[in-house]
């Protein structure tokens, strides 16, 4: 059996027995009572179960003739319970501002990005949607945020959400919320999307690309008429919510194949804003890692950590297809495994497949090229060290274009057990 949760709140002139008659209605009609709230200015506040809105009707009718009973009415919550989710909502409000980034917080200081950047600030204080571009990696989320916190609506919620995280419709009722009923396991009383959620805020729909053609016919509809209508609802909702929206796909090449609505991209596309990869600003990437390091050393406990200038050349030569969270990666990969302050090559050559900048050059000509980075005379690596490292930049350069390690061994002259063998030991990851 399904039992319904109500409040009513009950104003009263005060007489002796008023409280024991009220007692004797919610007996009569058999509601169990869990919970009582008294205050002056309001009256009394009850919180019953039942099992029926008949049985709710009556207790309200019964209690209606007791004499001294001005008024009867159903309220949402008890008091208390508004008193608890608004200081929920403060406690909230106090953390989304911990967690949110402004774009001071944006570590940079290429050309490329300060571009960017300014275009951003100039078009959060504004009301229309943004779209960003970018590579996976390259801070989508922290700009949306960064957007967020420089608009006039910073002080209500950011609420994000990956749209390639949930099936199609979990995802419908995650953004538009369900009423009671709508589906089997649907939470008693319904519940409230982000787009409710969100009102007077900024939702940010993340991997925006991958939503079914259903959503997103809804969130057209959204964007043009800002009304939602919940799962399994027939009431119509205002909402008033920024979208800040981003993907790392084409968009343009999925509606030529029919995957995304040209109007829906239309309504996205107000402002689009395409953040750059790491690879287009390597200018950058010596603050990055610097501010990474830091981050990773208190995490692990480790003080005193630096880049030596050849490790630095390093970073600066990789293309970095994973942009900034590639590098975090790496980084907190080393500075796990290093048992010094100074983070040299060596221990990108052993723990990563970063490769040097020669060896990448000369792999984009056609060429091959081994080169042994020696940072002072007196530093030089051993024989064994020295043939090991060789022996993994040849391995790494014959997978980059044989990830076959049958064929492999044939290009190098060894068994496919040998190839197998090098590749456990060197840790090489990709290469299948």
């Amino acid at each position: 059996m399904e039992f319904l949760e109500r409040v009513i709140q009950i104003d009263f002139e005060d007489r002796l027995g008023l409280g024991m008659e009220i007692f004797e209605s919610c007996e009569k009609n058999r509601v169990d009572k869990i919970g009582m709230e008294v205050i002056p200015t309001q009256g009394m506040f009850i919180k019953f179960r039942c099992t029926s809105v008949d049985q709710v009707q009556r207790l309200i009718k019964d209690l209606k003739s007791v004499y001294g009973v001005l008024f009867v009415k159903l309220r949402d919550q008890m008091p208390y319970e508004e008193r608890e989710h608004d200081l929920i909502a403060i406690i909230s409000k106090i953390d989304r501002k911990k967690q949110l980034t402004s774009f001071s917080g944006i570590i940079f200081q290429s050309a490329t990005m300060r571009r960017v950047i300014e275009t951003a600030k100039m078009v959060a204080k504004g009301n229309s949607t943004v779209l960003l571009r970018g590579e996976s990696g390259t801070g989508k989320e922290l700009f949306a945020r960064a957007i967020h916190m420089e608009s006039l609506r910073s002080e209500a919620a950011f609420i994000p959400i990956n749209c390639a995280a949930l099936p199609e419709s979990l995802l419908e009722s995650e953004l538009f919320g369900y009423e009671e009923g709508a589906f089997t396991g649907a939470a008693r009383g319904g519940k409230k999307g982000l787009f409710e959620q969100a009102d007077h805020g900024t939702l940010f729909l993340d991997e925006i690309g991958e939503i079914p053609t259903q959503v997103q016919v809804r969130l057209l509809r959204v964007l043009q008429e800002g009304m939602i209508r919940r799962v399994g609802g027939v009431k119509e909702l205002s909402v008033d919510v920024r979208i800040v929206a981003a993907t790392h796909r084409n968009l343009e090449e999925m509606i030529q194949k029919g995957e995304f609505r040209e109007d829906l991209y239309y309504r996205l596309n107000v402002i689009p804003l395409r953040i750059p990869p790491l690879r287009e600003r390597s200018e950058d990437i010596q603050l990055i890692a610097q501010h990474l390091i830091r981050k990773i050393s208190d995490k692990l406990g480790k003080t005193d950590l630096h880049l030596t200038k050849e490790s630095l050349d390093l970073l600066t030569s990789q293309t970095w297809p994973g942009n900034v969270r590639q590098l975090e990666n790496i980084l907190e990969r080393i500075i796990n495994v290093m048992d010094s302050t100074e983070i040299k090559p060596q221990l990108f050559y052993e723990w990563t497949d970063l490769v040097s900048a020669p060896l990448i050059a000369e792999s984009e000509k056609g060429n091959f090229q081994i080169q042994i980075r020696v940072e002072q005379e007196k530093d030089w690596p051993t024989l064994k060290e020295i043939v090991s490292d060789v022996e993994k930049q040849v391995l790494l350069r014959v997978l980059k274009t044989h990830t076959s390690s049958r064929k492999a061994g044939k290009i190098l002259g060894v068994s496919n057990t040998t190839i197998l063998n090098k590749i456990k030991s060197y840790g090489i990851k990709k290469y299948d």
